[in-house]
């Protein structure tokens, strides 16, 4: 752990951090959404008294998964998704209000303020790939770009030299990035004009821009394994934590806080190779830890006894504090964990269908969440008991769900996003045309693919006809 300066109490300068006991947002008064599910605790819950309690629906256009959290505006739902596009989606109907098209994957949740959202855009290929001295992610076009949040159209870009998947953050006017080639940036969101860049390094991947108390921001990379925090207004480094160089996850890895402890998870690998500082395909074990917010010091590290063979892509489970709790999925093996967030012991795990490598919501003391399995959870929190779930005829990746009213909005692995009462998941009850696909889905996506081979089959006898006329 490196020390850079002494931390400077800057509240002042930037206001009071979100709550990590996880306040009721009203979508229907707030004109700004900041951070990543809010930050703090990542515990997302909305309400908007204009729309209905119970919302069920199932928005079917996204033609590729979604890999974020949904994020509310007002009545509308805005969605990031894998097939270039950033959709807002009537939250009472789940019909489509617009779609901006991007030009590469869409894999940030959106930030928005005063009528302006910011997503980034990027994917996860490496033009330099030098583990574990050096990564860059992102080939093709990476930049963030500033979207009319009542149109849906583009009013700015700025371009980036990686990846633009990393979730940014807002401090007033002020837009926080990190890239897959290392580069902290910061932006004025309502121009996107330049106002600073530093390069720390590590390149990020899927993490988050976490704001957190004095002033400080704080976001994990790898290729030196690091967690950072710096100084939100101008970037200078205020603490970094170094992890064992053949650990894994932490570009992947969204960091919540209680506003005392950073938490996050990572892999190790279970190989004995010194040489191995790739985890992808590797057996490997989870860890969960904490550091010290204020000083970056290591308050505990929890070796998990959940081991699996670490994924390709997504290598990471999206932490969630509450209530002196941290609940965490695993992208090894189909467990759920909860830690006490003071020493790190176990309090609980539970099997489930697959692997959670998604966020969490806590309500009313039940835990909802989504696994690879294609089933929705509800578990309660104390004791990790499960109450009820529903099997779905999609799983469910990265797309983190977040509560609006009584109902829970989660996007999938393939593409379609559905909205469903909490009820329904405690009492679980499968919902015709939301949980699978309404008859007239199946039947258009059959019609589709007879006209799909239709017309291959009168192109190929067509290339026949022109080749014997020869």
């Amino acid at each position: 752990m490196r020390h850079f300066a002494p931390i400077v109490l800057a509240l002042g300068l930037f206001g009071a951090a979100p709550s990590p006991s996880a306040p009721v947002v009203r979508a229907d008064r707030t004109t700004a959404w900041e951070q990543f599910r809010h930050g703090g605790g990542l515990n997302d819950i909305i309400s908007n008294p204009n729309l209905p309690n119970r919302l069920s629906w199932r928005f079917n256009a996204p033609r590729k998964g979604t890999s974020t959290s949904p994020v509310v505006a007002g009545a509308t739902v805005l969605l990031s998704a894998n097939d270039h596009s950033l959709y807002a989606i009537d939250a009472r109907t789940g019909t489509p209000v617009w779609q901006w098209k991007g030009d590469n994957e869409i894999m940030t949740a959106p930030v928005y303020r005063d009528g302006i959202a910011v997503v980034g855009t990027g994917n996860a290929d490496s033009p330099v790939w030098d583990p574990p001295f050096y990564n860059v992610v992102g080939m093709g076009a990476s930049d963030l770009n500033g979207i009319d949040l009542r149109t849906g159209t583009k009013l700015w870009s700025f371009a980036l030299t990686g990846s633009g998947m990393p979730m940014p953050a807002l401090i007033g006017n002020q837009l926080l990035h990190v890239d897959g080639s290392g580069v902290l940036l910061a932006l004025d969101v309502r121009s996107g004009a330049y106002l600073w860049r530093r390069f720390v390094y590590s390149n990020a991947s899927m993490t988050n821009i976490l704001v957190g108390n004095a002033g400080l921001a704080y976001f994990g990379g790898r290729f030196p394994n690091t967690i950072y925090a710096v100084h939100a207004a101008d970037g200078r480094t205020v603490w970094m934590h170094d992890f064992p160089k053949r650990a894994g996850a932490f570009d992947d890895c969204p960091l919540a806080t209680d506003g005392r402890r950073i938490f996050g998870m990572y892999a190790t690998p279970l190989v004995t190779d010194p040489k191995v500082f790739v985890l992808a395909g590797i057996r490997a074990r989870q860890h969960v830890y904490a550091l010290d917010a204020h000083t970056g010091r290591l308050r505990w590290d929890t070796s998990l006894a959940v081991t699996g063979v670490e994924p390709g892509y997504n290598e990471s489970a999206i932490p969630l504090y509450a209530g002196g709790t941290v609940y965490d999925g695993s992208p090894l093996a189909p467990v759920v964990t909860a830690l006490d967030a003071g020493t790190g012991r176990v309090k609980w795990s539970l099997r489930v269908s697959g692997p959670v490598k998604g966020g969490f919501v806590l309500r009313d003391g039940v835990l909802y969440f989504g696994d690879l399995g294609g089933k929705l959870w509800a578990v309660e929190a104390t004791t990790g008991r499960a109450l009820g779930s529903v099997q779905t005829d999609v799983t469910f990746n990265v797309g983190s769900p977040i509560v609006l009213n009584d109902s829970l909005i989660d996007g999938s692995a393939q593409g379609p996003v559905i909205a469903i009462p909490l009820d329904d998941i405690r009492a679980s009850r499968t919902v015709a045309g939301v949980t699978s696909a309404s008859r007239r889905d199946v039947t258009l996506v059959l019609v589709v693919i007879v006209l799909a081979f239709l017309i291959l089959q009168v192109f190929v006898r067509q290339r026949r006809a022109a080749r014997y006329s020869r």
